[in-house]
């Protein structure tokens, strides 16, 4: 039992998240080595980024595994194969990516090895989640070239044997399982682990014609569906929906293993099949309905897949699957918006971290010294402005407009809709976006949180100067009607002295605080004096000469 410890099967796991897995730490990238391989080694982050966009799933209603240990693989590897991984030369063959070969161990475990054994923790999940639940989805995994002892192909952890290993041990009642893999390769991994088990069915339906080309493998093949190249929809999708149905009558599985390809793909460089992203779709589904029919839990990997469009169609298969019913998870579909802390997001989980092998070096040097720009801001978010009270924070986003002093109608206000930059995080009070018309910002209404950086502070400054202004004008014209409101009211005035000793007033009313705010704001961005500003601030006007209260300021702009 002490074998098979997993901490897969010792997390606890919410009612409210999908059995859908999935860590940043799934993508892969270094250098753009990466890109020396055909296989996307980002399309798993890109498959969970399009399921968010459509509202199915949030960061903290999945399910993030941890990375496997060493122990969990050596349920299946043996100790002679990780050490062989300790040599970047090695690791280069399985990746087939030859530079690789040239890196430091070190660098290699960390940028490469790491990615696959999240994901391969993924997989073992997602065979306790799939018993649990009926279904299962990890988003990344389907390392089906690998076996205990030798690894291929892009595939450095035999994840899908070691999903079964432990569902045999941790899970009761789970005797025989099937692997149903419609990847266009031969899945020649796990069919060399379970060469002579009995306990396990594979089908497997692939191109003929391309790699591994494993016949010893193939002899653990106990319904073996081999495709001629470039093979179309029609006759792909028949003898998928007449093989895995008669799969499934004569084996009676407690556990299905779905290795989801998506390789098949017209135009795949490696492929060499023609099918469409429609049928990719429809043969996900029949994959499913058989199962889900049957009540036999199944879970799926998104093994290979070497397009770019090739993220765009998993997710859209998973969102069929949904709207179809065949995966649902009510808890999860119903779960309240997490409450985030004042001070951002990541340290609430209300986004996924960034992954310590997303963007490599240079990556997360840029990160660094975002950060650090952030850490700069600070002094511009002391301002007592009415859209910055805190560092990075905002107590209240609406810019007051002037009173109306001769009406005495209440005070209006003008909304200012979130930024967003990459140096800190506001939280803006009715911030729920309201799509307009073009041309037109958006109005906002319940709290979301927002994206705070150096142009938020100028653009909010200049916004609330410019309803100054206005406001500043229509208050002059009233007050002009009589000579008792004007004597009877003093107004505060800020001026500014320009090289060529031209005066403007700005008539603020009880706007001086935020006049201030917008030169001391503008002052710390430019790093110049607050009274040598007026060479940095132009003012077109349409006449030359000061601005007084009386005159119509709406032809003034301010730059």
């Amino acid at each position: 039992k002490d074998t098979f410890k997993s901490q897969q099967y010792d997390a606890i796991i919410k009612e409210t998240q999908w059995p859908i897995i999935y860590s940043p730490e799934y993508n892969i990238a270094f250098c753009g080595l990466e890109r020396l391989h055909p296989f996307d080694a980002g399309k798993w982050g890109r498959i969970f980024q399009y399921l968010k966009d459509a509202g199915m799933v949030r960061d903290d209603t999945i399910v993030e595994p941890e990375e496997a240990t060493e122990q969990e693989l050596l349920v299946v590897h043996t100790e002679q194969y990780l050490r062989e991984l300790r040599w970047s030369m090695n690791v280069a063959a399985i990746t087939e990516v030859p530079p690789v070969a040239l890196l430091p161990n070190f660098i290699v475990q960390r940028k490469v090895l790491r990615p696959f054994r999240y994901q391969t923790s993924g997989t073992i999940m997602a065979g306790r989640l799939a018993l649990e639940r009926g279904w299962a989805i990890n988003i990344g995994g389907g390392f089906h070239h690998c076996s205990a002892k030798r690894g291929g192909g892009f595939c450095a952890y035999a994840d899908i044997t070691l999903c079964i290993k432990f569902a045999f041990e941790k899970l009761e009642g789970v005797a025989r399982a099937m692997i149903i893999d419609l990847d266009a390769h031969q899945g020649n991994g796990h069919e060399r682990d379970f060469m002579n088990d009995e306990r396990v069915f594979i089908l497997d339906v692939y191109n003929r014609s391309i790699y591994p080309h494993d016949g010893y493998a193939k002899r653990a093949i106990a319904r073996k569906v081999e495709l001629a190249p470039y093979t179309g929809d029609g006759p792909y999708l028949e003898s998928v929906r007449r093989h895995v149905e008669g799969a499934l009558n004569q084996f009676d599985p407690h556990l299905v293993v779905y290795n989801a390809g998506t390789d098949i793909l017209y135009g795949d460089p490696l492929g060499c099949l023609s099918i469409s992203a429609q049928g990719i779709i429809e043969r996900d589904q029949i994959v499913f309905q058989k199962c889900r029919t049957r009540g036999i839990p199944v879970l799926m990997v998104t093994s290979g897949g070497y397009q770019h469009q090739t993220a765009r169609i998993v997710a859209d298969s998973v969102l069929n699957l949904y709207n179809l019913r065949l995966i649902s998870c009510d808890e999860a579909e119903n779960a309240p918006l997490p409450e985030l802390p004042r001070r951002g997001l990541s340290e609430a989980g209300g986004t996924l971290s960034h992954s310590r092998s997303d963007g490599g070096l240079f990556a997360r040097f840029r990160r660094s010294c975002m950060s650090r720009s952030s850490s700069s801001t600070n002094s511009i978010s002391s301002l007592n402005s009415p859209c910055a009270t805190g560092v990075g924070m905002s107590e209240n986003t609406n810019v007051s407009a002037a009173k109306t002093l001769s009406t005495g109608q209440p005070e209006q206000t003008a909304s200012v809709p979130p930024l967003h930059s990459a140096f800190g995080v506001v939280e803006c009070q009715d911030s729920t976006i309201v799509e307009g018309q073009k041309g037109q910002r958006p109005t906002s209404n319940t709290n979301t949180p927002a994206i705070a950086s150096e142009m938020l502070a100028v653009e909010v400054a200049h916004q609330s100067g410019t309803e100054l202004a206005n406001s500043a004008t229509d208050s002059q014209k009233q007050q002009s009607c009589t000579t008792e409101n004007l004597e009877a009211q003093e107004k505060p005035v800020f001026r500014l002295d320009s090289k060529e000793k031209e005066e403007f007033e700005f008539a603020c009313e009880d706007k001086t605080e935020v006049a201030m705010n917008l030169l001391e704001a503008l002052s710390v961005l430019k790093q110049v004096d607050l009274t040598d500003m007026v060479t940095e601030t132009h003012i077109e006007t349409s006449t030359k000469g000061s601005v007084t209260a009386g005159e119509d300021t709406s032809s003034f702009e301010m730059l």
